[in-house]
């Protein structure tokens, strides 16, 4: 059964199929989907209920809904259906969404270079639809650019992810004195609420309306005063006690009319800020009519870079056009490596039966580092070059493409001679010593060679073996599964889990093709749970076998408090997840992002 981050393309779910993944977080993943060629976006959540998910992923679907089925407003994601799947009543909960797509709030700045009129009319939209729904007692408390999308068609708004959401009479679903969002959109009284009563039991904040509009102004200040928010270029702080910069002296080329606006959404005391995201949007629709020079040109500098593809809802593509350009030059980059290091290893390796001066052969040795490969081995593409030698370094990795896209498949790189598939001559064996020195001389060679050339000249490996299915370590169950009032991380066994990057150098999202060798392996927690939280490293195993699956097994958690714990984290419950197409013997193509489940029994 498939987890609901790894459904695959044309995976079908009650009559709806998956074309791909478009993002995936700690409460549920985000695909696209067809019916009768329609386009859907569907949420799915990333935990059943009962499964003893300690932030409750099921519930908080259940509550985006609840949200959701309030608002129909052109500026808010609309919502189609809902199910479950496999099984209608205990399956993994869906919803079906507007498939939006067009850019985040944060893209669009970057990259569509707005002017001040352009910026108003998106937020003055905003604040009606924002107004809207607290009309319909529905609360956000996440608004934030990556949020909002602007449609790419007709530059509409859209605001997003009610994950956070809540709306009359809705069910607690947290025992924390803040409700769920992110800290730097919280309004200054809910970070006073949170320093003084942070401590005391059964401390709530009660949101308000001017939660919201606090959180929009904030939107508002970075797309005025942060030319590349999409690009995680720092932003000014707005949070304490100090009111921060006015927008204006960020950035000159905000009109003045508009930095006072945007100062007052962000006021320090709520009775500073509008009353309602009503009032919000007339002082906003108040300056539709401005025309002046500042008014009609980008509110930032344009870059020479040049627009992207529209993204669909939480998803960001690379252009056909790079995607091309980048596989063309990968073709060559992994050609010529390949041909390098087989003529190395054929010359190398050759029958002791025909010397060679030494001084006349210069023996190559496959690369170690990425500086070995020169060129090549920097060339920005989400595959690994692990079959080739040196493994991308994680700032090459992350020009790569994004999610769900995957790149033109490379052209086949010419088959090597019969010559150099034979294995080498060894000497006669007429005498036993001689038929073991040559036995220990060909095997020590061939740990010389690299993994690929090896796998070709026909070198035995023993990590094609998948290893069996046992227990898992009385330590590591102990670390993982006693209470936390003991000291250890308390979590449910076969049902807690984690995303990790499965080796941290492919870094990615869920859905990037990334590619593994047998061997070793660091990985990183992508999203977490309660126990373990993100960032956390794991040292493991990967096992790829004749290049038909990938099996990991994480045996080591290094935490960011300092701690050392061992573990029993395995990537799938049933085993081996099934490697893609275009995989091969040490070169195995499958998802970066894995989910990881603690269990009791490696599987």
């Amino acid at each position: 059964m498939h987890h609901p981050a790894q459904l695959p393309p044309g995976y079908m779910i009650h009559g709806w199929r998956v074309v791909k993944l478009l993002g995936a977080g700690t409460y549920g993943a985000v695909y696209r989907v067809e019916m009768n060629g329609s386009p859907f976006a569907m949420k799915i959540a990333m935990h059943r209920p009962g499964s003893g998910d300690a932030e409750q992923a099921d519930a908080r679907l259940k509550r985006e809904l609840g949200c959701l089925v309030h608002l129909t407003h052109p500026n808010i994601v609309g919502v189609h259906g809902h199910g479950r799947f496999p099984d209608f009543e205990t399956g993994w909960l869906y919803v079906l969404l507007t498939f939006v797509e067009g850019y985040t709030l944060a893209e669009w700045v970057e990259r569509m270079h707005p002017t001040a009129q352009e910026v108003v009319r998106v937020f003055e939209k905003l604040a009606g639809a924002v107004d809207y729904m607290h009309g319909r007692g529905v609360f956000h408390r996440d608004l934030k650019l990556a949020n909002i999308m602007v449609r790419a068609k007709d530059g509409e708004p859209t605001i997003l992810d009610f994950s956070a959401g809540d709306y009359t009479h809705a069910e607690d679903l947290t025992d924390a004195p803040l409700p769920p969002g992110t800290r730097r959109y919280r309004s200054p009284e809910a970070a006073r609420f949170f320093k003084e009563h942070g401590d005391e039991k059964g401390a709530r904040y009660e949101f308000k309306v001017t939660d919201d509009v606090y959180a929009l102004g904030v939107c508002l200040y970075d797309v005025l005063t942060t030319a590349e928010p999409a690009s995680g270029s720092p932003k000014a702080a707005v949070e304490g006690r100090w009111v921060p910069k006015s927008a204006r002296e960020l950035n000159a080329r905000v009109p003045a009319g508009l930095s006072d606006v945007a100062m007052r959404f962000i006021a320090r005391e709520p009775e500073q800020r509008p009353p309602t995201a009503e009032v919000m949007r007339r002082e906003l629709a108040a300056l539709l009519g401005e025309a002046g020079p500042e008014w009609t040109v980008p509110v930032h500098v344009p870059s020479l870079r040049p627009p992207a593809a529209p993204a669909s809802n939480t998803d960001e593509e690379t252009p056909p056009a790079r995607r091309v350009r980048r596989a063309r030059v990968v073709d060559a980059g992994v050609a010529l490596l390949v041909v390098a290091a087989v003529a190395g290893a054929f010359m190398w390796l050759r029958p002791a039966s025909h010397p060679v001066p030494s001084e006349g052969v210069a023996r190559p040795t496959a690369p170690t580092s990425p500086g070995d490969a020169g060129v090549a081995s920097r060339v920005p593409t989400p595959m690994s070059l692990q079959d080739a030698g040196p493994s991308p370094d994680a700032g090459d990795v992350l020009a790569a493409s994004s999610p769900g896209v995957a790149l033109p498949p490379l052209d086949p790189v010419r088959k090597e001679s019969s010559a150099v598939k034979r294995a080498p001559i060894v000497a006669s064996p007429s005498k036993k010593d001689s038929t073991s020195s040559s036995r220990a001389e060909f095997l020590a060679k061939c740990a010389a060679a690299s993994a690929a050339v090896a796998l070709q000249l026909g070198c035995p490996s023993s990590a094609q073996v998948r290893p069996e299915s046992g227990a898992c370590p009385e330590e590591a169950r102990n670390a993982m599964f006693r209470g936390k009032e003991e000291g250890w991380l308390g979590m449910v066994r076969n049902q807690s889990s984690v995303q990790v990057t499965i080796d941290r150098s492919q870094p990615g999202d869920p859905g990037d093709e990334g590619v593994f060798r047998d061997g070793p392996v660091t990985g990183v927690v992508f999203t977490a749970n309660r126990a373990i939280p993100k960032g956390t490293v794991f040292s493991g195993r990967l096992w790829t076998g004749d290049g038909t699956f990938l099996l990991a097994r994480y045996t080591e958690a290094h935490l960011p408090d300092g701690r050392t714990l061992p573990v029993c984290f395995a990537v799938g419950l049933d085993g081996p997840h099934e490697a893609w197409e275009g995989s091969k013997p040490g070169a195995v193509r499958q998802s970066r992002v894995q989910v990881a489940y603690a269990v009791d029994r490696w599987p």
